[in-house]
């Protein structure tokens, strides 16, 4: 190879702000050939990957390693271009002396500029006289790879630009006797255009293929930039020499320690060698032990009682399937960040099972407050702890470091994932490294814990997920207490891409099993006595009503619970209560979203100390809880006596769920007190709203809510497993009666609901257009994963003695702990207004905080007439004062 090639011009990765330039820079095309080396490593030490890629590009393994190690040595062909060359005078003066800088301006990025340069020189260049299935290949099956490749950096490349308007002629020519070499050396297979013609079919395969390619793409990228394994080379040599000596070797070293590569599974586990507590297993966790598994992607919908044991069944399926070679992890997707660090908690003691001994399988949990979990943390390497903010300008060297030090794109790459599913949902909307996201659920077995508990916007995304990942090879696990038989025909058409299986069973419990190729099958199955049981329910339909019954409640010496559907409700609730005087401060407890972190998690607590499984009849006696949805998932609470605003029927069934929870003796049947509205046979349209004015904008389906007082005022409660599906069935049917006076209301939600799905749909991305196909692309933090009103996070800090200190003042992450969520329209400006004092002392707080940016908002509260008080202005000018305490909460009391 002639070592005066143009392309040894041309530096690709630097130190900044270096005087001395020797070994302070790395040659473009050894970047390159780093980052292809990493490829080629991989694949060979992740033969289920390179199967995968293989199967999605309709080659045969070698071929598809090959052809991939080729294209990933083109990804940065863009950095050939002058705009980019110039972005340090220092190397362009030190290889162009000669040549003046002629100041190019540098408005697309290298992995815009390198599909610009592919599409507009570099094809004809290198296959000047292609034959007819050459040029069909080259212009229809080839560009989904390539604009895979060059999307590396999280996003689809732009390719509207005219080439000459970046690159010289003489950066024309270096590129083109690079791809020249690279092709020499690594001689991707052009025979087969020949022998498979293109055809739409093919062409469909490839875009379908783009998304494993760009996941590699952008994983290789990182691993092949961190300078610790990939030292910088500025000395010209052959590139095979390049190869075989310094990128291969390197890249060795940086996916060894990378600690991405699965662990073997061992084999022949049981159910009882998987959860030694387990004596005698539940009819669900029987059955798939048992289930016949074939090689095949398939999906599993479980649908048992609480207590069933779901987690276990579905571990059990999951490792029958890795044990099978159809996956090699599990990512573990729940609703909220509690239940998320709940089942983290769990699976700490279990997931080392799934794995020999000799190795050391990763567990990761994923969410943005993980990092406030004590057993997480301890559960870090130090290697993985959190470093420091690098800030929007980020090089991909910081990157790299970054996902290397474990943050939440690489929970999905690890051999045990857990976190909440708006981690796996972006896998499939258009934020920024999606691709990454898809690439660690590529070789998973994915579970979805609570999928009844979603809206019709966050819905689409879940069932594109589902597509996603059956038609990449993955199989998919769901958990619910209940579904309807829609909503289970909605996610077989998702797993299969169209309409080929249609439920039919009515059985409670059930297990639905689908199957790509196989006759998909559902299951009944039996329940254990001890979960069999009978809810009573009462009716109350006024508060004095309600405080009755909880007076009498304690009078007993029983703890009570009262659910209401809104924070505004909560709050009135515990006033009333507050304002008894048969009811001491000390008995009556607060608890909804409004807290601050530190709060709220010493609420959660509490609360188990009080209601928790271990609490004892001392501590539980005559204790109450006002409390909103929060308690209903997240919390293994128990109650004697459980109040509950009218809700959806299958919340009301949660909510029961913590009800006589735990064995404690004789406490008579569980009876469910439902505050509602006098039921009426011709209801208005404001049958519930009368009632519920705040709670209405929460649950707008008034049909769906009357139809639950029904069917609760004919039968007088339930009995479980039996009525679990009628009911769901009865209050969710399409093609019942509606009441006249709730037709319109009915129109009007469903209008929403179906807005709600569209805007769902367009949210997400779509397999069948490829990984280019797709615009809209945006960071994560942008793009909503679940439908509501636009919330911000709220750092509180107390305003004392011209200081900001964080609202709690104590552990490693006071700012975290001191922040909430709020509804955004309702904070636009900081104020007190006027005060130079404090708007200096924010400045410097955002300067020294790296957590903070431009965009964060830091609520300053003074100590004023026995609270803490702020303020600021709502979206039309109006001031809105602030009022924060432990006991009650954030609350905004806006006035003009």
């Amino acid at each position: 190879m002639n070592l005066k090639r143009s392309y040894f011009r041309f530096w690709g990765k630097a130190r900044a702000d270096s005087s001395d330039l020797a070994a302070e820079f790395h040659l473009l095309v050894y970047h390159n050939l780093d980052v292809a080396a990493v490829g080629c490593v991989l694949l060979e030490k992740h033969p289920f990957l390179l199967g995968r890629l293989a199967s999605a590009m309709q080659l045969s393994a070698k071929d598809a390693k090959c052809w991939f190690i080729f294209l990933l040595g083109l990804h940065d062909l863009g950095k050939f271009a002058e705009s980019f060359q110039q972005l340090r005078d220092d190397l362009w003066q030190y290889f162009w002396p000669d040549e003046k800088i002629r100041k190019t301006n540098y408005n697309i990025r290298h992995d815009s500029l390198g599909m610009l340069l592919w599409q507009q020189t570099l094809r004809k260049q290198l296959f000047p006289s292609p034959s007819e299935h050459l040029d069909d290949f080259l212009l229809d099956a080839l560009p989904p790879w390539l604009e895979a490749i060059f999307g590396h950096h999280g996003w689809p490349a732009d390719k509207s630009d005219r080439v000459k308007n970046h690159f010289r002629d003489i950066d024309q020519q270096a590129a083109f006797e690079f791809c020249q070499d690279w092709m020499a050396q690594t001689k991707p297979d052009l025979s087969f255009a020949s022998d498979h013609p293109t055809t739409p079919e093919t062409i469909q395969q490839q875009k379908e293929a783009s998304w494993i390619l760009a996941g590699v793409a952008v994983l290789a990228d990182w691993l092949g930039s961190n300078e610790a394994f990939f030292s910088l080379n500025d000395r010209p040599m052959d590139l095979n020499d390049y190869w075989r000596k310094h990128a291969l070797p390197s890249a060795e070293a940086a996916l060894a320690h990378s600690g991405i590569l699965p662990v073997p599974p061992k084999s022949g586990l049981s159910l009882q060698s998987l959860f030694p507590y387990i004596n005698t297993p539940t009819p669900l966790q029987a059955t798939c032990e048992n289930l016949p598994i074939h090689a095949q992607q398939q999906l599993f919908i479980l649908e048992d009682v609480t207590g069933a044991g779901k987690t276990e069944a579905a571990l059990i399926l999951a490792y029958r399937l890795i044990e099978s070679g159809l996956a090699q992890g599990v990512y573990i997707g729940l609703p909220t960040m509690a239940t998320a660090n709940a089942m983290y908690e769990r699976m700490v003691e279990t997931y080392r099972r799934l794995f020999v001994d000799s190795d050391n399988p990763s567990l990761i949990l994923s969410h943005g407050a993980r990092h406030l979990s004590e057993k997480f943390q301890q559960s870090l390497l130090p290697e993985q702890s959190p470093l420091a903010n690098y800030g929007a300008e980020e090089d991909i060297t910081a990157q790299c470091n970054r996902w290397l030090a474990d943050n939440r794109k690489k929970a999905l790459l690890a051999d045990v994932g857990i976190g909440t599913i708006d981690q796996a949902l972006l896998a499939v909307m258009p934020a920024r490294h999606q691709s990454l996201r898809l690439l660690g659920l590529l070789n998973k077995v994915l579970i979805l814990d609570e999928v009844h508990a979603y809206d019709a916007y966050t819905s689409e995304p879940l069932k594109r997920l589902i597509q996603f990942h059956a038609a990449l090879g993955g199989s998919v696990i769901l958990l619910s207490a209940t579904l309807t038989r829609h909503q289970r025909q909605e996610l077989a058409d998702a797993f299969y891409g169209e309409r080929r299986f249609q439920p039919t069973q009515q059985h409670y419990p059930l297990l639905t099993h689908v199957q790509a190729d196989h006759a998909s099958k559902e299951i009944p199955l039996a329940t254990r006595k001890s979960v069999k049981r009978a809810v009573t329910v009462t009716f109350h339909h006024s508060v004095p009503n309600v405080l009755a019954a909880i007076e009498a409640a304690l009078k007993k010496g029983q703890c009570v619970c009262w659910i209401r559907n809104t924070v505004h409700d909560a709050r009135e609730a515990w006033d009333t209560l507050n304002q008894q005087g048969w009811l001491s401060a000390d008995q009556l407890h607060l608890f909804h979203s409004r807290f601050a972190m530190s709060d709220r998690i010493d609420i959660e607590q509490r609360m188990l100390g009080l209601f928790g499984k271990a609490s004892t009849n001392d501590q539980r006696s005559a204790q109450v809880l006002i409390a909103t949805q929060v308690v209903e998932q997240s919390l293994d609470l128990d109650f004697d006596v459980m109040i509950s605003d009218l809700a959806p029927i299958d919340l009301l069934i949660q909510r029961a769920g913590r009800l006589h929870r735990h064995p404690r003796g004789d406490r008579g049947n569980p009876i469910l007190h439902l505050f509602s509205p006098t039921f009426d046979q011709d209801p208005t349209a404001d049958w519930y709203k009368d009632l519920f004015p705040k709670a209405n904008h929460v649950y707008p389906h008034t049909l769906q809510l009357w139809r639950t007082a029904k069917l609760l005022q004919d039968t007088q409660g339930w009995t479980m497993p039996n009525d679990a599906r009628n009911m769901l069935e009865t209050v969710y049917a399409d093609d019942a009666d509606c009441p006249a006076g709730l037709q319109d209301s009915m129109l009007s939600v469903l209008g929403d609901k179906l807005g709600q799905k569209d805007a769902g749909s367009f949210a997400s991305l779509k397999f069948e257009a490829g990984y280019a196909g797709n615009d809209r692309w945006d960071e994560d933090a942008r793009i909503a994963t679940r439908l509501g009103e636009e919330s911000h996070v709220v750092y509180l800090a107390r305003w004392e003695n011209g200081r900001l200190t964080p609202w709690a003042n104590a552990g490693p992450y006071p700012w975290d702990l001191s922040s909430l969520r709020v509804n955004w329209k309702q904070l636009t400006r900081l104020a007190p207004y006027g005060d130079s004092q404090l708007d200096l002392a924010l400045e410097e707080l955002k300067e020294r905080e790296s957590l903070f940016d431009d965009d964060s908002f830091v609520l300053p509260l003074e100590f004023r007439d026995q609270c803490w008080n702020g303020s600021v202005k709502d979206e039309n000018g109006y001031i809105a004062f602030i009022k924060y305490d432990r006991n009650f909460g954030f609350v905004i009391e806006r006035q003009q």
